[in-house]
């Protein structure tokens, strides 16, 4: 069944008082406008004279004008401005601007990139075809990781340029960096900072943007490493892959309408992945009000894969972001690379933690040094005396909207010697090792306990804080990061959110020279390299990965991709979880493996028609389709293999309650032959039915003829175990799976199986539902 309809009101109901709000006050703000260019009126030459025309006067301008993906252009107006135009005809949709933020060496080993026999390696000089394309904080282009060396000239399709601006010029790109772009009209007009240079130059001032880069497609650099930490090659997933940036990130974050330019003029110039490391906690509940989603989900009929991040808002349920079913999601796990250090008490237990921001095997003091307990830290600017915390290594608690690396600078700025961070309810166990400009160590809530009871009770607590530098530890990865945004997914729970799980914590990359790596404008280092954690750092590997595929697979679109990424994911025995809950909410599909992505054996091949019939299944409106799709739309079909249940997305979730209401629900699907053919194959149908269900499989074997290509359908039958219906564990969810599994070879197709339950979950998780 759709999204309630009160959700739709609700948001209106938001919309509305936000709007009259605003006119109220008479503020200017950014709107953008969606136009059905077929209603131009004739006077007009061009699309944007017409737009030009719907402004209040000659003193307001066009902050873009969108003319490839999507029609329609962005402009500052008062709320009652936007709304008159909108009541023109031609003009589809209207929208106000939004503010996105980010979503902040040894991956390549950890995926089997680096094997001896790795396939996608093999094939990794075919990268050099394939044009990523980033949109985020811009690039530094001087590190070596965007080196040319050895690469031939860019494809002969591609359109981009280097565009020069303060402090970068069109000598900057190569062979490597084909193109760099900035966006910012739609950031000046909200910020009111169009006089400010940096917004006229791809240059990275953050890091964010240049870091995410050589993740998915930097070149191979010998000696990498942050402060003496993980030494060794870096290289990105896909090294001989070329750049593109696209800057639209800025100091307050990103806007819609920026970002949605960058994404159109990115896939003019020919790009084949677009990167978005960014993304809102909020978006709109429904697509086609959604101008991102509009863009990308054209971006992709057009052939572009798109990766984004899912969010760092875990583990609640229902907090990943960038959610759209077009979107390959990406959450972020551990790796089997840690960074060990040691509280050492003046008792002498010993606190295990990470930390990076001391010299390995160095302690900070070889003197016993007194410890002092500040609670929780809420705010970077907390009053805080020297009083008590000069001179000492002080312990404290970051809470949810702390800026961990603010909030030491300012204990260091009050004479803080060292410190011992942890994070409590929010995320016991889950600990990060950051570029610290004071030395720090980040200790689970059990560890924290242990510190707080000995300075309590002793009478002079005391201390030794001490980095063990770099360790693998290949047992315990991956794992789910606790930080990591959690599914169901908000506006579409029946398509399965985060799709995949790829690395993010405590990943190597480059480094802008603009700034320290603590982001703090006091931190004078600037290393090449730096280290950071996110599902801003997941989302890059994905991309480099996908990019591997397609010039591996040229024939494959992106959604092919998708389903090979997902099907061959790791999900058995299941991915770990930091924050204990794990599953298909947390970790999507299971843990990338690019090796098995390029030999799938079979995919779930979506096509146009698919998301037009999961639209309708939503219950949208032929005029809300058209928005989003740019076509025409026919009428909506009955359900039956169309709608929500024959979406042929390669996960099966369902609500308990429909289940219930229902007796059974039916699950319509196809597979596509992509082995390259050759002799017949059969496939055999393995499921393992969430616990209280049974789940059948009609037929049960799938018949594939030699014919590379050849699609087979089948239908997966969910219902109530008898006797046994919704029994089990207080949980949220259950989950399965169905493996089709080929009887004379290799392959095995998997795909989650998912029931969520309404009835656990909290008041504040319901709405996902």
């Amino acid at each position: 069944m759709p999204p309630p309809l009160s959700r739709f009101f609700f948001f209106l109901a938001l919309f509305f008082f936000a709007w009259r709000a605003a006119a109220t006050e008479g503020k200017r703000t950014t709107f953008m406008f969606l136009v059905d260019t077929s209603l131009r009126p004739s006077p007009f030459p061009s699309d944007r004279h017409w737009y030009s025309s719907l402004l209040p006067s000659t003193s307001y301008r066009l902050l873009h004008h969108y003319q490839s993906l999507l029609h329609g252009f962005s402009a500052s107006l008062t709320p009652s401005q936007a709304r008159a135009i909108g009541e023109h005809r031609g003009v589809v949709a209207v929208s106000p601007d939004a503010l996105l933020r980010t979503h902040t060496t040894r991956s390549p080993s950890f995926l089997g990139l680096d094997l001896r026999g790795s396939r996608l390696s093999a094939l990794s000089h075919r990268g050099s075809a394939a044009v990523i394309g980033f949109i985020d904080t811009g690039i530094w282009p001087e590190r070596p990781s965007f080196s040319d060396r050895g690469l031939s000239p860019p494809p002969r399709r591609w359109r981009g340029e280097c565009e020069e601006g303060l402090g970068f010029n069109r000598s900057h790109c190569n062979r490597k960096l084909v193109g760099a772009r900035s966006f910012s009209a739609g950031y000046a007009a909200a910020f009111d900072v169009g006089g400010q240079d940096e917004l006229r130059s791809a240059r990275d001032h953050d890091g964010h943007g240049t870091h995410v880069a050589s993740i998915a497609a930097g070149a191979s650099v010998a000696g990498a490493g942050f402060e003496g930490f993980a030494r060794g090659l870096a290289r990105g997933m896909a090294p001989r892959a070329r750049i593109a940036v696209y800057k639209v990130c800025w100091a307050e974050g990103c806007m819609v309408s920026d970002v949605v330019a960058a994404i159109e003029k990115a896939v003019s110039d020919g790009v084949d992945v677009v990167s978005l490391s960014i993304g809102s906690s909020s978006p709109a509940p429904f697509y086609h009000l959604d101008p991102l989603a509009v863009a990308t989900f054209r971006a992709s009929l057009q052939g572009v894969f798109v990766a984004a991040s899912a969010g760092n808002g875990g583990p609640s349920p229902g907090s990943v972001a960038n959610s759209p079913p077009w979107i390959t999601t990406v959450g972020a796990g551990t790796i089997d690379r840690y960074f060990p250090a040691v509280v050492r008490l003046g008792n002498g237990a010993c606190i295990r933690g990470t930390s990076i921001s001391m010299r390995p095997r160095e302690p900070r003091r070889r003197h016993l040094v007194h410890l002092f307990s500040v609670g929780r830290i809420t705010a970077a600017d907390t009053n805080l005396t020297s009083q008590h915390i000069n001179g000492r290594i002080v312990l404290w608690e970051s809470g949810r909207r702390a800026a961990r690396i603010e909030t030491g600078a300012a204990l260091k700025r009050a004479g803080a010697v060292g410190t011992v961070v942890y994070h409590g309810d929010v995320d016991p166990e889950g600990i990060l090792a950051e570029p610290h400009v004071v030395p720090t160590v980040a200790v689970g809530s059990r560890g924290a306990a242990i510190i707080e009871a000995y300075i309590r009770t002793a009478r002079n607590p005391t201390a030794v804080i001490s980095s063990e530098g770099t360790e693998l530890l290949p047992g315990d990865a991956p794992e789910v990061a606790s930080f990591s945004a959690r599914g169901p997914n908000p506006s579409v729970p029946w398509v399965l959110k985060p799709d995949i799980l790829a690395p993010g914590v405590n990943i190597v990359g480059a480094w802008t020279d603009a700034i320290g790596p603590s982001g703090w404008a006091a931190d004078i280092r600037r290393p090449s390299f730096s280290v950071m954690s996110g599902t801003s750092m997941a989302c890059p590997h994905v991309s480099g990965v996908a990019a591997l595929l397609r010039a591996a697979r040229p024939r494959w679109g992106p959604w092919e991709i998708r389903s090979a990424l997902m099907t061959t994911a790791a999900a058995s025995p299941p991915v770990g979880d930091e924050a204990g809950e794990g599953g298909p909410p947390a970790a999507g599909a299971g843990h990338l493996r690019p090796e098995r992505a390029v030999d799938p054996g079979l995919v779930y091949d979506l096509m146009y028609d698919d998301y037009v019939g999961l639209l309708c299944g939503l219950n949208y409106t032929a005029k809300s389709i058209r928005i989003l799709t740019g076509k025409a739309a026919a009428p909506c079909e009955p359900s039956g293999d169309k709608g929500v249940w024959g979406f042929n997305y390669p996960a099966f979730v369902a609500a308990a309650e429909e289940i219930a209401s229902t007796g059974e629900l039916v699950f319509h699907r196809r597979l596509k032959r992509v082995d390259g053919g050759g002799p017949c194959r059969r496939y055999r149908a393995v499921v393992a039915a969430p616990d209280g269900y049974a789940a059948v499989v009609e037929p049960e074997r799938l018949w594939f003829s030699g014919m590379d290509g050849e699609t087979v359908a089948f239908r997966v039958v969910l219902s109530e175990a008898r006797g046994r219906g919704g029994r089990g564990r207080r949980h949220w969810w259950k989950g399965g799976s169905l493996t089709w599994r080929e009887e004379e070879g290799k392959h095995a197709v998997r795909s989650p199986i998912v029931v969520l339950f309404r009835r656990y979950m909290t008041k504040e998780e319901e709405v996902v539902l």
